[in-house]
């Protein structure tokens, strides 16, 4: 969870959003999701994923801000505990246009 938040920051996802085309990754590195750090072969698969229970799990997930070592060594007495901060976290905008 802690190397998809980094991806969430703009400029990181931007820049996983727009790959260049890779032969090697399932639809070529064209349809990604961020929240789960997955590809998929097309857009109707990605759509269908957006619905899942497992991408909603997931944003459930990445709506608490991550552990820092800060809070690690509140939790182990060193310091008063303060709760983590709630971050909103909704799905991508999906490009409704397929390239070919």
């Amino acid at each position: 969870l802690d190397q998809i938040t980094a991806d969430l920051r703009p400029e990181q996802a931007a820049r996983l959003l727009h790959q260049e085309p890779d032969p090697d990754l399932p639809g070529s590195a064209r349809f990604y999701c961020l929240h789960c750090a997955r590809y998929f072969v097309d857009l109707s698969s990605m759509t269908e994923h957006f619905r899942s229970k497992v991408h909603k799990r997931r944003l459930k997930e990445l709506r608490e801000e991550p552990y820092t070592q800060e809070e690690a060594e509140r939790a182990a007495g060193m310091g008063s505990y303060i709760p983590p901060k709630k971050i909103e976290v909704q799905t991508q905008p999906l490009e409704m246009e397929e390239s070919s």
